[in-house]
């Protein structure tokens, strides 16, 4: 919806989309074309405005729905970062025009994500790749709009090749710096589950990152990641696609996502990775967040230990998905995933209900 022109007909002309979402595709230029004058008056902006000091950001990595949210949203209440919000993540080029656009989302958009209730608002926390997505044909959530590319679409933009890295880190750096200047944060905190499978392009941008790697056991994984996209695709897609092709897809994007990440994983220094699972964090998130300001010598904790507090209080009525599987599938992802499961040390769940 935010995009700029060029990149938005670069992208239709790069991906089919099906006849039947054509008038989909004209409102979005539509929309485009509105909000284009004023992206001129946000470089502008830019181009004159004082650059902040920037440290390089936090990268929260893990797959959809390994709790990269609840750990994202709660970090967020430590004033000292930076953070895209929903609207910058939308309308990454007209941040400075959001006295005009936020009121039309705030209308708009729904009030809580269908797949698990959790709250959503133009000021919350939200995911860069949105952003990316609004900003350069080198995202990967353009597997949302066409998934039937899933595969290239992966390929292309988590396993870049050689011609395309320059080009992917400046554009990422300048979103980043455009959220940075901003917010006035000199540190921005960053929740992308793409980035699992970027590290090693990251490192070359951001050698003093640091990353929390959030997990979950792979079958809640499967199951959960495969409720959200069979709700959010009929919404967003810009192709026909026969849902019996999603499991196939969540299969393969959470295996080569695990497979890029325990390849690079050692490259990050050790004192900038800490790593910990769902179900842990879950029972004592406020420990496992004393242990990222600990690890990474992060200033404040004590001053935003209430403010945590009363985060994680306003979330305990939250309640987890209840699933059931059938056997064959079930066989298939311990198969598919046997290197998480191996390097995360998971067994199949006994609450799990086998059909």
């Amino acid at each position: 919806m935010g995009s700029t022109l060029g990149n938005f007909i670069g992208i239709i002309s790069k991906y089919k989309f099906s006849s039947v979402y054509l008038i989909n595709v004209f409102l979005t230029l539509l929309v485009i074309l509105i909000i284009t004058p004023f992206q001129v008056i946000d470089k502008i902006i830019f181009l004159f405005k004082k650059r902040t000091k920037k440290k390089d950001p936090i990268f929260i990595v893990g797959h959809w729905r390994s709790g990269t949210t609840f750990l994202h949203n709660l970090l967020c209440k430590d004033k000292n970062f930076g953070f895209f919000n929903t609207y910058n993540s939308l309308f990454i080029s007209n941040i400075y025009s959001s006295f005009l656009f936020k009121t039309l989302m705030r209308v708009t958009m729904p009030k809580s994500r269908p797949s698990d209730g959790v709250k959503l608002g133009v000021d919350l926390p939200q995911e860069d790749e949105f952003a990316l997505s609004n900003y350069t044909n080198l995202s990967h959530y353009l597997f949302f709009f066409f998934p039937n590319n899933y595969k290239e679409i992966y390929n292309s933009t988590l396993r870049l090749e050689e011609k395309d890295q320059k080009k992917w880190l400046r554009h990422y750096n300048n979103i980043i710096d455009r959220i940075s200047n901003y917010t006035g944060k000199e540190r921005v905190l960053i929740k992308n589950p793409s980035n699992t499978s970027r590290i090693k392009y990251l490192l070359k941008q951001y050698p003093n990152a640091k990353f929390i790697h959030i997990y979950r056991n792979p079958v809640f994984v499967y199951l959960s990641t495969y409720k959200f996209f069979n709700e959010l695709f009929p919404s967003v897609n810009l192709q026909k696609f026969d849902r019996d092709k999603l499991v196939e897809l969540v299969i393969y994007n959470y295996k080569e996502m695990y497979a890029d990440y325990y390849k690079y994983k050692d490259c990050i220094p050790k004192n900038n990775l800490i790593e910990f699972g769902f179900e842990d964090f879950r029972k004592k998130p406020l420990d496992q967040i004393e242990k990222i300001y600990n690890k990474f010598k992060l200033e404040d904790f004590e001053l935003s230990k209430n403010v945590f507090k009363k985060y994680i209080d306003s979330q305990k009525d939250h309640k987890v998905n209840v699933y059931k599987i059938k056997k064959e599938l079930l066989k298939t992802i311990k198969n598919e995933f046997k290197q998480s499961f191996e390097k995360m040390n998971y067994k199949i769940p006994k609450n799990l209900k086998i059909n």
